[in-house]
């Protein structure tokens, strides 16, 4: 049973030998090639198939290697489905149904994670123009991080709750820096985006003298560990 025969599925012409197409017996092909089942042919002599033919070269290569292998960019998984039962393969709809699985639990996760909002750390800074007072929004540990905050505070550390839960979470804290500690913006934002935070947001309420700048960086709340670079800390 190892002649070769000429298999018309579809239009589309593929040559095997008998014993691949009988690889499985209890199949559809099983049986019409070991004539158990009566079989039909083109004006050619081809065995005719009613198939798709396209789909067949997949069906026939399990037929070859008894593994299913299909193209990286695939998309025509429930129709070779399909074709698996037409052909009643019962080992092709198992590796068929595990494949389906598989990409449907990878398209879920994909799904999950394209709908999973970041949780991230935020970061205000304000500069009141009327009495030259700076205010720095965030948790204690972001602050202690920033050494020209600790410095310019100086040994008057005062803490007070943050009144913008809506931004930041009642476990914020708003750093106020008094008017006569001098504070570097430059090194301020230097040292903020060395945290990993970006800029996000600038506006000025007021518009005189009266207003007050407001800057809101944010990170993504996995930079934890970032440090300041003790030589750009000391930087002018």
């Amino acid at each position: 049973m190892n002649d070769f025969v000429n298999v018309n599925v579809g239009g589309t012409i593929y040559t095997t030998s008998r014993a691949t197409l009988c690889r499985f017996p209890d199949s559809m092909l099983g049986s019409m090639f070991s004539d158990r089942l009566p079989s039909t042919r083109d004006e050619k002599g081809n065995y005719l198939i009613d198939g798709d033919g396209p789909l067949f070269r997949h069906v026939l290569n399990f037929l070859r290697r008894s593994v299913l292998v299909l193209p990286e960019d695939f998309k025509e998984l429930d129709m070779l489905a399909q074709e698996a039962d037409y052909y009643q393969i019962n080992e092709l709809i198992d590796a068929v149904t595990q494949l389906r699985n598989a990409v449907a639990i990878e398209r879920e996760k994909e799904e999950a994670e394209k709908n999973c909002v970041k949780e991230q750390e935020f970061l205000e800074v304000e500069f009141e123009c009327a009495n030259g007072r700076w205010i720095i929004f965030g948790s204690s540990d972001i602050l202690q991080k920033i050494p020209v905050v600790m410095e310019s505070f100086g040994n008057h550390q005062r803490l007070v709750r943050n009144q913008l839960d809506h931004i930041f979470g009642p476990e914020e804290n708003g750093l106020i820096i008094p008017r006569e500690q001098p504070l570097n913006r430059v090194k301020l934002f230097r040292q903020i985006t060395q945290l990993g935070f970006k800029l996000v947001s600038l506006s000025s309420s007021g518009g005189d003298e009266r207003s007050t700048d407001r800057w809101i960086f944010a990170r993504d709340a996995k930079t934890t560990s970032g440090t300041v670079d003790p030589k750009l800390a000391k930087a002018k």
